[in-house]
């Protein structure tokens, strides 16, 4: 169990001395205890000495690798509940997707990216902080438990906005991005009376966390997609719902929605199951509004901002083709809170 005194241990398994020499100084600079494991046989009986808070897994490993280390691990009582956040060169969805369902939380693409290493292990640590403060101190009372219980939400709110900020940071976009999208979707929600406007807001910033299993090459291409690309970014629906939906926490189990639905159209023709109408949960049919209203109107490596009129126009010629209708007259109807919303933080941040 982690403590305030007492630095997350963390596991480190790869049988590539280079990469378990990098992580190690990575996080250890960062206050960590580190311990590294250079195959899977070997990272199993490291955790049976001593139960680490989180493993870093490589996937491709002679002998054992890590999709099986995963499976031991997440089968087994004592070490089921222990974060895995596999490491891997993999790029292909199919490898991604596995590690997910095998019992991965998240998959962190070599190269590394410093930053990003060090974000996302402190994000998975802080949850398992809570959590195993919770278990410690249930036994309390019940107002002690809905203390901890409030406090584990709120962490997990604060973990998903790191996170989708660690995405946009990666597709080159600014972290206000999910905040405006944010702001929007609990708007347009409350407008249209849901009683589940708070968890869409905060469940929507990881509406594009997929991304992050998406190569650098096509995320960050400054012109159009080929098809082949555009198939493989299509994906990135997908790959956040698997990240996601090993969660049964509401916040997280709807951030999975979000994610796997902001791209579907109201006529059936979008990705990545074609849903239709009301087919596409609420979540997804606000979410795919306030994405594409704050996306439109900001420059992308691949296009300018258009002007209002021009975003405008677009929502009204596919109301009831891309989008809910009567969430677009919503929408139309209170465009000045939207763009009171779009002012408020374009004005916190002039460096945009």
């Amino acid at each position: 169990m982690i403590t305030s005194t007492q630095p997350a241990n963390i596991l480190i398994v790869d049988d590539t001395l280079e990469n378990l020499q990098l992580l190690s100084s990575i996080l250890k600079e960062t206050g960590y205890k580190v311990r590294p494991a250079s195959s899977g046989k070997l990272a199993l009986k490291a955790v049976e000495h001593q139960l680490p808070d989180l493993i870093l897994l490589d996937i491709k490993m002679p002998e054992m690798d890590g999709y099986e280390v995963c499976r031991i691990l997440k089968s087994q009582h004592t070490t089921k509940d222990i974060p895995v956040l596999f490491i891997s060169a993999l790029s292909d969805l199919e490898d991604k997707l596995k590690a997910f369902q095998v019992g991965g939380l998240d998959y962190i693409s070599k190269p590394f990216q410093f930053e990003e290493v060090k974000a996302r292990v402190s994000t998975h640590i802080q949850l398992k902080a809570y959590q195993d403060d919770m278990e410690a101190k249930i036994e309390l009372g019940v107002e002690k438990a809905e203390t901890l219980t409030q406090e584990i939400i709120e962490t997990q709110r604060e973990a998903i906005m790191t996170m989708g900020e660690i995405c946009e940071t990666r597709s080159h976009e600014t972290g206000l991005h999910i905040k405006r999208v944010a702001e929007y979707c609990y708007l347009l929600a409350h407008l249209a009376g849901s009683e589940d406007a708070w968890i869409i807001k905060q469940a929507s910033p990881m509406h594009d966390i997929g991304k992050v299993g998406i190569a650098d090459h096509i995320l960050h291409k400054p012109g159009k997609l080929d098809a082949d690309e555009w198939r493989v970014m299509q994906t990135h629906s997908e790959l956040g719902y698997k990240m996601l939906s090993v969660s049964h926490r509401p916040l997280l189990k709807t951030a999975a929605t979000i994610a796997h639905e902001h791209h579907e159209k109201w006529d059936g023709t979008g990705y990545p199951r074609g849903l239709k109408g009301k087919e596409i949960s609420f979540a997804g049919r606000v979410t795919a509004i306030a994405d594409v209203y704050d996306a439109l109107g900001h420059p992308r490596c691949y296009k300018k901002a258009w002007p209002l009129e021009e975003i405008l126009n677009l929502f009204k010629e596919q109301r009831g083709k891309h989008f809910d209708p009567e969430l677009v007259d919503l929408m139309l109807a209170s465009i000045d809170q939207f763009l009171a919303i779009g002012q408020k933080y374009e004005e916190q941040h002039p460096d945009e």
